[in-house]
């Protein structure tokens, strides 16, 4: 699904002639990285991860994209730190 993703915005991009961004460096399956950072959950849903692991309720306008990638960076920011290897993804050109 990551790949589809990347290719659809560098796609989109290319189309509005938007360069990426020289800081982007990777791209990352959340996902993914959650289910292997916290197995056996019930649910994977960017709401349920705020309640399980944040302790907090989830925001009320979930479904935004500027309040999930919000959202997304706390979740990040509560992983331990020397677990943050098992969340490194990084993917070259030939893979989009």
């Amino acid at each position: 699904m990551l790949y589809f993703t990347v290719y659809r915005l560098q796609r989109a991009m290319d189309r509005q002639k938007v360069p990426m961004p020289s800081n982007v460096v990777s791209f990352l399956d959340t996902l993914t990285a959650f289910k292997s950072l916290w197995p056996g959950l019930k649910h994977y849903k960017l709401q349920d991860l705020v309640k399980t692991k944040l302790n907090r309720d989830p925001a009320v306008d979930a479904h935004n994209a500027i309040s999930d990638v919000r959202t997304l960076q706390d979740l990040m920011a509560f992983v331990p730190q020397e677990r943050h290897f098992i969340v490194e993804r990084h993917m070259d050109d030939s893979q989009l």
